[in-house]
């Protein structure tokens, strides 16, 4: 009697479906909501280096650029970091949560510029070129799947490089 039972539940195939379904939703919601969690990080991210971007080419073009003695300057990063943040130098709300003028990093490096053999230089400047960079690091803000899968939130980190060409 037992062994005719489970033939018969061994070639039972009426719950089949269910069972198969219960296995495949979850993993398909779980891709489903990463492919979603990183197209969000990757806006994210592209958000950023576009602040960052807008950064050094205002910086790029200010009137006093890379002048520590000048009393400009430091206000003219201020400005560019709130750029960068917020679309704004008076600043206003974030274009990505959590980050922050104060996670913005400016640095202005001198290049010399020789001239060569051929009686050029290198860059169409005096003989000193510089260069404005606009940085930032910061942890992303992320929408909860790293947190439930127990990875930690990625970081974003972006660069950006502008050659001074001073007011225009």
């Amino acid at each position: 009697m037992l062994r005719s039972m489970l033939k018969r539940l061994a070639r039972d195939n009426e719950g089949s479906a269910m069972i198969e379904g219960a296995i495949a939703v979850p993993v398909l919601c779980l891709l489903l909501f990463g492919v979603y969690e990183f197209s969000w990080f990757f806006y994210q991210q592209h958000l950023v280096s576009e602040g960052l971007r807008d950064a050094a080419r205002y910086l790029a073009r200010v009137s006093a650029p890379c002048d520590p003695a000048s009393t400009e300057w430091p206000l003219e990063q201020m400005r560019a970091k709130n750029l960068a943040t917020t679309t704004s130098i008076g600043g206003g709300a974030a274009r990505v949560k959590g980050w922050t003028a104060a996670s913005v990093s400016v640095q202005c490096t001198a290049i010399e510029n020789p001239i060569g053999p051929t009686g050029l230089s290198a860059y169409r400047a005096g003989p000193v070129v510089f260069v404005v960079t606009a940085s930032t690091r910061f942890t992303n803000p992320a929408l909860g799947l790293f947190g439930i899968l127990g990875l930690r939130s990625p970081v974003i980190s972006v660069s950006h490089s502008e050659r001074v060409i001073g007011p225009g």
